[in-house]
């Protein structure tokens, strides 16, 4: 289906189309580029945090460093130590202990024997006699300095810091403070905006005797969240997330109930140098999105603006041509269905559609030369054909009769006279005779001939094998040696011709394999017709002489005649008739042969 639209509507429609696909690719290629930026921006969020959170423990580890600093040196601790007396230690710490949970972070106390035994814990004195396998204790007591780290305890997730402790120089053992990490994350949030959390892997959990029972989602449980709501309806999404962030750190973005949130994992490492969990990250991007969004429609509204205004100027600028051409288009239709060259066109633009308009003004002017010339030329040919109609009655007529009184008056002497004409008389009496009979059928055949190029053809369905037939029954009829000769043409075959014009068409072809197998012992003659590229080509087809197809430019010329058709009578018009009738019919002819071996006759019609 072809639908009209003109070069205007064309024009506004491309322009319209350019328009929108521009603020499509515009507007995509900018909201990626505004997001590369936003999280280009927060490419290094897990790092940093990870460095805040890093450097906030070192720092908290640093006093606890100074808490057993001085507390190592406290002799009323030490001495109840070294005795081994726990009442008078508990007595002696109570105080201590009290002052340094409410002034620090400070919630645990151990103090530990040489052989790594708890001796007392100020927290839970209740609770001592139990041998401790931590490594933060494991490493001071191999290098007898201070260690501390991350540890999973019993009950929390601590900072702990250990130190060994001596009386006059005697090592007596080992004294170890503690603090939980909630309060960093919360630091860490006044710092930087964001919320944290730490996600432990179960496994991680299951190697430890712990009673803690944190949040789980999936394969991680949750510890110390500064959102908890946010970070548990996160939490099913960032179970990939969450794996790759004990290997290494990552960035990606996630929405929640209309919110825009970037999230940062990265590893936390305990003491024994092992990945613990994952430091997660979840900073609200929502107002930088919007942000993101009005810059993006900002751009659009401005690009659109900008291509509107250009548009209009351009269609201003080509106003004047595109009426042009609307003019020349309706004065070429014009032209072309009244062939009134007389009208012109007023040319207001010098562009190339005004040169265009000014080369049709130039165009009509030959073609009304053109036409001068052809009403001079169809005079002269409606001349020519009085003068054709005129000859065509001279040879029916005019030429006709006086051949016709010669022939009836050699036929009379030679029947009712031949006793009084000698031999010679008799040979001349049957070439007037024979010459008669051949001038008779040339004149035949010329008019056939101007008929053909003269008379309008009336189409109608014509059945080419019928035709045949009947012409091949009057060749059998006429052959002077009553010969069988084999024919063969199919059941039916329709075409659209003109009947009258046909019919000479398959009778010089017929009647020339007839002739022209007049020597071959099983002479066969065939019509057909045979399908080459989607099209009709017909054929005739003899068993005869055949010819050299060196001399195939001559078959279809007027009055020539091929070498070995010489003993054969003929005009040399027939086959230049057949090509005049298939011309007109639209179609073309032509021929293959082989000296001794036949011919085949093609012909085509539209």
């Amino acid at each position: 289906m072809t639908i009209f639209m003109s070069i205007k509507g064309r024009l506004i429609l491309a322009a319209t189309v350019i328009m929108l696909l521009s603020a499509l690719v515009l507007g995509g290629y900018s909201y990626q580029n505004q997001v590369r930026q936003l999280r280009h921006r927060f490419s290094d969020l897990a790092i940093h945090d990870h460095h805040l959170f890093e450097t906030i423990l070192q720092s908290d580890a640093d006093g606890l460093r100074r808490a057993l600093t001085g507390l190592s040196r406290l002799e009323p601790l030490l001495e109840p130590f070294a005795r081994g007396d726990r009442s008078a230690l508990l007595a002696a710490v109570q105080p201590v202990f009290t002052e340094l949970k409410s002034q620090h972070h400070i919630t645990h106390m151990y103090f530990i024997s040489l052989d790594g035994e708890v001796f007392l814990r100020a927290h839970r004195p209740e609770q001592f006699g139990d041998r401790l396998e931590r490594a933060t204790y494991l490493r001071a007591a191999a290098t007898r300095s201070t260690a501390h780290g991350l540890e999973m305890g019993r009950n929390f997730f601590s900072l702990r810091c250990v130190t060994p402790i001596y009386l006059h120089g005697t090592h007596i053992g080992y004294l170890e403070v503690a603090e939980e990490i909630d309060h960093i994350f919360e630091q860490m949030k006044h710092i930087t905006g964001n919320d944290f959390g730490l996600f432990l892997p179960a496994s991680y959990l299951e190697s430890y005797d712990s009673a803690l029972r944190p949040d789980a989602e999936g394969d991680f449980s949750l510890l110390y969240p500064t959102n908890r709501e946010t970070f548990l309806l996160l939490a099913d999404r960032l179970n990939g997330l969450l794996g790759r962030g004990l290997e290494s750190f990552a960035v990606e973005p996630s929405r929640l109930a209309g919110q825009e949130y970037l999230i940062g994992v990265g590893p936390v490492r305990d003491a024994f140098d092992q990945t613990a969990g994952v430091l997660v990250t979840q900073r609200n991007i929502t107002l930088l999105h919007d942000a993101l969004w009005r810059g993006v429609v900002s751009s659009l509204a401005g690009f659109v603006a900008i291509l509107v205004v250009g548009n209009a100027l351009l269609y201003l600028s080509m106003r004047k041509s595109l009426n042009l051409f609307q003019s020349l288009h309706q004065h070429i239709r014009n032209v072309t269905q009244s062939w009134d060259s007389k009208a012109r066109l007023q040319i207001d633009t010098r562009d190339e559609i005004g040169e265009l308009a000014t080369d049709l003004n130039r165009l009509q002017d030959e073609m009304q030369k053109m036409q001068t010339s052809l009403q001079q030329r169809a005079s002269e040919l409606a001349a020519a054909n009085q003068e054709l109609e005129a000859f065509g009655y001279s040879l029916s007529h005019d030429l006709r009769t006086p051949l016709a009184k010669i022939a009836s008056a050699a036929e009379i002497l030679r029947e009712n006279y031949a006793a009084s004409v000698d031999e010679d008389g008799q040979f001349l009496l049957t070439t007037i005779c024979a010459g008669s009979e051949q001038m008779d059928r040339l004149i035949e055949a010329i008019m056939v001939l101007t008929k053909s190029t003269r008379k309008e053809l009336a189409l109608e369905t014509v059945d080419l094998a019928a035709l045949a037939r009947e012409v091949a029954a009057d060749c059998a009829d006429t052959d002077p040696e009553e010969r069988r000769v084999e024919f063969i043409a199919p059941d039916q075959v329709l075409v659209q011709g003109d009947t009258q014009l046909l019919r000479p068409v398959l009778s010089n072809l017929l009647e020339n394999a007839w002739k022209y197998t007049r020597e071959q012992s099983a002479p066969r003659v065939e019509f057909g017709v045979e399908e080459r590229s989607g099209k009709q080509v017909f054929f005739v087809r003899d068993n005869g002489i055949g010819f050299d197809m060196h001399e195939a430019g001559k078959l279809f010329q007027p009055f020539q005649r091929l070498n070995n058709a010489s003993g054969f009578a003929g005009t040399g018009i027939g086959l230049a008739t057949v090509q005049k009738i298939v011309q007109r019919h639209g179609g073309r002819v032509w021929a293959k042969g082989k000296l001794g071996q036949g011919a085949t006759f093609f012909f085509t019609l539209s």
